[in-house]
């Protein structure tokens, strides 16, 4: 406040229209860098990722609404056409992306024993894990606008290093292009806390054992995972499009972080990475790895390890044991039946009636100790294989397809249900 003091005191002494602008411009524009947005008919404070309105903006600069509309006349305070964030940016597009705050490889290739030690046991000190998590670092590296990269789920046991590993990238990326620790709320929310301009997206514990808001929460991830662009809904701003290009990471504690789909559907968005090991010196390793001249060694390190992925058109999604079991433990009690039904009748094929199903249903429940009205109740939502109608003469039928399973020769459909 002193400052604008003294400011109103030197104003009150001159009449040079003029040298009071210059004086603003230096208090006010040199520490706050306003830009105007055609797209939003709006500032944008780029230090604060906002918009504002004129008005705002005056007041925030203490300039009256002639002096402000004077700057952007003069280019002081530029305009572009919309905001952008990507590498190489777009003409007539500010662009969110600072390129220069991205750490540079050394000509040193190291791989620091506390990296190492954190990329391991992250990965449970399994190998196909863990190259493949050093691969799509370095494939993210070199391809920062690819939005196609799979989203990596990293859970299970607590200190693992899922969170130091959001540091690394905030030393690799600069935290500024970095958000961590997003919670299920912010994506549950009206608004949206995620407003693209991140390199790397961390939501943690999104999971809420409740399987209709879980199935809700997939969704909305699947929205944003692979999205060329994401639509913003931000308070008292006009919706607005903006380049999503960053790799997510889902981290949880729990034995189930997130509600995936049936895995007949592939999961293709997500790679499930589990850790049974809690790290024992991770003071340590959070100091190495906000180190850039070791961050910087081991980005030289990955070039030099993973040559391959510099020629690499996409990065595939890994198909692992871990995320086998991951489906599997998501896999709802009526495609339970379906694979019991298959591994015990695996001629059971082609089409079948409703009480045909129905029979083997109680089949199914006895053997497994289960409560066959409970059991029916969500069976057909939540089936693999919807029934369907048919019409045969004046009477409709219920009927289900079953595809044929390999080398299975059908027999009679008596002989299964006899």
């Amino acid at each position: 406040m002193q400052k604008f003091q003294d400011l109103e005191k030197e104003l009150s002494n001159t009449e040079d229209t003029k040298s009071n602008l210059e004086i603003l411009k230096e208090l006010s524009i040199n520490w706050e860098t306003y830009i105007y947005i055609k797209d939003q008919a709006k500032y944008f404070w780029v230090e604060k990722n906002k918009f504002f309105r004129p008005n705002d903006v005056s007041n925030n600069l203490m300039l009256k609404w002639e002096d402000l509309k004077n700057f952007r006349i003069k280019w002081e305070i530029k305009t572009y056409d919309d905001i952008v964030y990507l590498s190489w940016g777009c003409d007539k597009s500010f662009n969110l992306l600072d390129e220069s705050l991205i750490l540079k490889p050394s000509s040193n290739p190291i791989l620091h024993w506390e990296i190492k030690k954190l990329i391991d046991n992250v990965c449970w000190n399994k190998k196909e894990n863990i190259d493949y998590l050093h691969k799509i670092i370095l494939y993210k590296y070199l391809n920062l606008n690819d939005y196609t990269i799979p989203c990596i789920v990293l859970y299970w046991v607590w200190w693992s290093g899922k969170g130091t590993l959001m540091s690394l990238f905030g030393t690799i990326y600069w935290e500024v292009n970095v958000l961590a620790n997003l919670w299920q709320r912010d994506l549950i929310w009206a608004f949206d806390t995620y407003k693209g301009g991140k390199l790397i997206v961390e939501f943690a514990e999104v999971i809420t054992n409740n399987t209709s808001t879980d199935k809700w929460v997939l969704n909305k991830l699947k929205n944003i995972i692979w999205a060329d662009k994401i639509n913003v809904n931000e308070k008292w701003i006009q919706a607005y499009q903006i380049n999503n290009i960053a790799q997510f990471f889902i981290s949880s504690n729990s034995d189930r972080p997130i509600q995936l789909d049936e895995k007949e559907k592939w999961n293709r968005r997500f790679v499930v990475i589990k850790s049974m090991t809690s790290l024992s010196n991770w003071e340590v390793i959070n100091k190495v790895i906000k180190n850039k001249k070791i961050v910087s060694d081991y980005l030289a390190w990955l070039y030099e390890n993973y040559w391959e992925v510099s020629s690499f058109k996409m990065i595939p999604t890994l198909d692992n044991n871990d995320k086998r079991e991951l489906e599997e433990l998501n896999r709802s009690e009526a495609n339970h039946f379906w694979d019991w039904l298959e591994d015990n009748y695996p001629d059971c094929t082609w089409k079948k009636t409703v009480n045909e199903i129905h029979y083997m249903i109680t089949k199914f429940c006895f053997e497994n100790d289960l409560t066959e009205s409970d059991f029916k109740k969500f069976f057909w939502k939540n089936s693999k294989y919807p029934k369907k109608k048919i019409r045969f003469w004046k009477k409709t039928y219920y009927w289900v397809e079953i595809p044929e399973t390999k080398n299975v020769t059908i027999r009679d459909v008596s002989e299964v249900f006899s």
